[in-house]
């Protein structure tokens, strides 16, 4: 199995970067307490496997899951599964994780992190087993635990002003992880409209560009691919009611191919008068 940097970075944060709607802006939709976006995984047209990303609401705070089954061979590689949660609370607009965590459920390298934020800082970050020392790896430095946000939130992608791609996609997010810190930066692409199970709507599409600061195996071949990599992207679609979007389609160009984690059905972003209609006899 590779290290566990190497595994959980360009997977879980650029699932990320690496993040629907009956109407982009419309402060009338209902916001939903909960939803579901459910995707297929797949490495050069090869399915790979399956996962779910899911967001409870409850006043200001919120919770967050990821979920991912990998098939076959790639549960070697990968993992049968990996789950990601985490819960928090909105304030002014700004998303911030209080509790982390990550589970890499690998029968023969079980890997997991366990992580505390307060405000935007990481407070504690458990790593099981540790990172093994190396001298090439880049030290964490007190400052790049601040204004930070866990892997996991950064898949709520914050609408400023327009819900276009030169807005939406005009912004860099600081993420730790729990053993370092890595910038994903958004560009604006385009706008298109998405039709799924679930959702008919607009999307917009963002160039991703990952950049490493801290934590990572200097000059190691994944990690120079993948701060030189320009085939990444992310499509993006409003959560209904509320000013933030999340994933529908991330695109990462690999070393063995491009992975793909495309949504495949949504619940949970009905307004209840579409709900009431469809249960009109």
């Amino acid at each position: 199995m590779a290290p566990f940097s190497a595994l959980k970075r360009p997977l879980t944060s650029l699932m990320v970067a690496g993040s629907l709607l009956t109407g982009l802006s419309d402060p009338a939709s209902a916001a939903p307490k909960s939803y579901s976006v459910y995707y297929s995984v797949s490495i050069a047209f090869i399915s790979i496997g399956t996962a779910r990303f899911s967001e409870t609401r409850r006043g200001s705070g919120y919770k967050l899951h990821l979920g991912a089954d990998f098939l076959g061979i790639f549960r070697y590689f990968f993992a049968p599964r990996l789950i990601a949660d985490v819960e928090g609370v909105e304030s002014g607009g700004k998303f911030s994780g209080n509790r982390y965590s990550l589970a890499v459920d690998h029968p023969d390298d079980p890997q997991r992190v366990d992580m505390t934020l307060s405000g935007g800082t990481v407070t504690s970050a458990v790593l099981t087993p540790p990172l093994p020392e190396r001298p090439d790896r880049v030290p964490v430095l007190p400052e790049q635990k601040r204004g930070v946000i866990d892997p996991l939130t950064a898949f709520l992608i914050p609408l400023k002003n327009e819900p276009t791609a030169s807005d939406v996609c005009a912004q860099t997010l600081k993420v730790f992880d729990g053993a370092g810190r890595f910038d994903i930066t958004l560009l604006p692409d385009q706008e298109r409209t998405l039709s799924i199970p679930g959702y008919k709507g607009p999307t917009v599409d963002c160039y991703v560009r990952y950049m490493p600061v801290s934590g990572h195996r200097e000059k190691r071949a994944n990690v120079t691919y993948m701060e030189n990599n320009r085939d990444i992207s992310v499509r993006l679609a409003q959560v209904p009611g509320q000013s933030y979007f999340v994933p529908v389609d991330i695109q990462i160009a690999t070393m063995i191919g491009n992975l793909r984690i495309e949504a495949t059905k949504i619940e949970g972003f009905e307004k209840p008068s579409d709900t009431a209609t469809a249960e009109t006899p």
